[in-house]
């Protein structure tokens, strides 16, 4: 690479550094749109499930009110017997059933208060998360806009670009042009990297040898430095 287009690449590798950077930014876009859209579909099963275990607790408490109807329904029958009958034993037996059966209507009755305070804390877990996921839904449909103007803007900006880009290759020496895009293919940009004022390479920042670094202080040829084989300046 000839020292004396150093600076005609260093304007060049600007540009292909800028390209570079917008090239992985949409490159990256897919791939936060897909993030994003599980991240919602998460927030909405939630939502889900949250009213799931609405609809299951009114279920068990509707089978609870079942019950102790079909409860109170025996303890009539059993109180009728109990009334008609005049049959010592089948008159306590009427009194032992509907005491019993009263006794298991005091628990149904207990685990229906349970599940009704249940119920209150669940709908009002269910609400919030319903209004999570509208809010979210609204800011995922901004964002997912606010992706497009991105993509939009960046390809607009990437031909720009990619046009003045071609502009300035142009003007570089055909024999450093191809050395400088061998190398960017292979290492990527930037290439061409600054020495700082302790001697290390701006690429890899390891020490580069005081030869190389007086050869870079000179300013007079081309120095490559001997870890990673970028062009120092």
């Amino acid at each position: 690479m000839n020292h004396a287009d150093l600076d005609q690449l260093l304007i060049l590798q600007e540009k292909d550094v800028r390209i570079s950077k917008l090239r992985k930014e949409l490159a990256s876009l897919p791939e936060q749109r897909t993030r994003l859209l599980r991240q919602m579909e998460a927030i909405k099963q939630k939502a889900v499930a949250a009213k799931q275990e609405v609809a299951g607790i009114e279920k068990s408490i509707r089978d609870v009110e079942a019950t102790v109807e079909t409860k109170r329904a025996y303890i009539g029958k059993m109180k009728t017997l109990q009334s008609n009958t005049r049959k010592n034993e089948e008159y306590q037996m009427c009194i032992q059933e509907v005491e019993k059966t009263e006794a298991v209507i005091d628990s149904l009755e207990t685990s229906e208060l349970e599940l009704m305070e249940r119920l209150e804390t669940a709908k009002a877990d269910m609400a919030q998360k319903i209004q999570r996921a509208r809010d979210a839904q609204r800011e995922m449909e901004e964002t997912l806009a606010r992706f497009d103007r991105t993509a939009e803007t960046d390809k607009e900006l990437l031909d720009h670009l990619n046009v003045e880009r071609a502009d300035l290759a142009a003007a570089v020496p055909e024999d450093s042009l191809g050395e400088y895009e061998r190398m960017t293919k292979s290492k990527g940009v930037p290439v061409i990297v600054p020495m700082d004022e302790k001697g290390h390479c701006g690429g890899c920042h390891m020490v580069i040898t005081d030869n190389a670094r007086m050869k870079v202080l000179g300013g007079h040829e081309t120095v490559y430095c001997d870890n990673c084989h970028r062009v120092l300046h």
